[in-house]
């Protein structure tokens, strides 16, 4: 499968309704949809999904903060594969807090961007849906970018766009996912 990240006003939309391994998620409420698209300074990133009345968010951290181990938490995940497996993982969370990761290979960090501070616009669109924006500057997404995947943890359910190998979840397997272009 070959996805095309378009320019805006078009989008690349991503629903994440599938458990990991692409079985069928026993609870509807839980889902998420991604819209990508690219803008002059980079790929903008807007996800959506339901406010649920069990929702794990980090206490006492005000909303646009990053958040080591927001993996921890009910959160929505995009990963940006370049050459080999140097990759970039974004995790915007449904306390509308964020976390971005490099990786110059499976699992090791090659950069925390710990002084990275975008313009991150979070809402609730109503009691039922919460909105994270922003746009990923260029000099962050792996050059010659080859594929994503995006993930959501919720309710203690794993949900993946593209379904992924192994007996448990593992979203860090960037060989398995869909291949990406953009124009």
């Amino acid at each position: 499968m070959t996805l095309t990240i378009p320019k805006q006003p078009d989008k690349l939309s991503l629903r994440v309704d599938h458990l990991w391994n692409g079985d069928v998620c026993p609870d509807d409420r839980v889902f998420a949809v991604f819209d990508l698209s690219t803008v002059s300074e980079g790929i903008n990133v807007r996800a959506e999904s339901p406010v649920l009345l069990d929702q794990s968010i980090p206490p006492e951290i005000p909303i646009g903060n990053r958040v080591e181990g927001l993996w921890n938490f009910d959160v929505v995940e995009l990963f940006l594969v370049g050459p080999g497996h140097q990759y970039l993982e974004i995790e915007l969370g449904a306390g509308g807090h964020f976390l971005i990761l490099g990786f110059d290979r499976i699992r090791h960090r090659s950069n925390e961007y710990i002084n990275f501070h975008p313009v991150l616009s979070f809402r609730k669109t109503s009691e039922k849906t919460w909105v994270s924006e922003f746009t990923i500057p260029w000099k962050m997404i792996p050059e010659n970018l080859r594929a994503l995947n995006a993930f959501m943890i919720a309710s203690g359910q794993f949900l993946a766009y593209s379904p992924l190998p192994g007996d448990k979840p593992d979203f860090h397997q960037p060989d398995f996912y869909p291949y990406v272009t953009s124009h």
